[in-house]
């Protein structure tokens, strides 16, 4: 389990340094402290499957790159602010209504 810990922990590391995410912003989003932020990337800790579940959009990614490196990544999502996977992460539904018709208001614009 070591092993797997030190390779989630990796990739991890690489998608956050690939969003130019800090360990502070990412233990943030995840509700965990950043010490725990840094030793799951460093392997000596690991996320629950809720956190890790969490991660995922964070990052960009799916539960498959993260556990077993088969990126099937939407490569078009890589550059999605933090802010917008933190709303749709968060228990507030005002704020994603909210995000849902600002990004829905984009297309209208930007298609007439």
């Amino acid at each position: 389990m070591n092993n797997l810990n030190k390779e989630i922990g990796h990739r991890i590391t690489m998608l956050r340094y690939e969003k130019k995410i800090t360990q502070a912003e990412l233990a943030e989003a995840l509700d965990i402290s950043v010490k725990h932020c840094s030793e799951v990337e460093r392997g000596l800790s690991s996320l629950s499957l809720e956190k890790l579940i969490n991660i995922c959009p964070i990052l960009s990614t799916n539960l498959d790159y993260l556990v077993r490196g088969i990126d099937k990544r939407p490569h078009a999502m890589h550059n999605v602010p933090l802010a917008f996977w933190e709303v749709f992460n968060s228990d507030d539904e005002k704020q994603k209504a909210d995000l849902i018709k600002i990004i829905n208001l984009y297309f209208e614009l930007k298609n007439s």
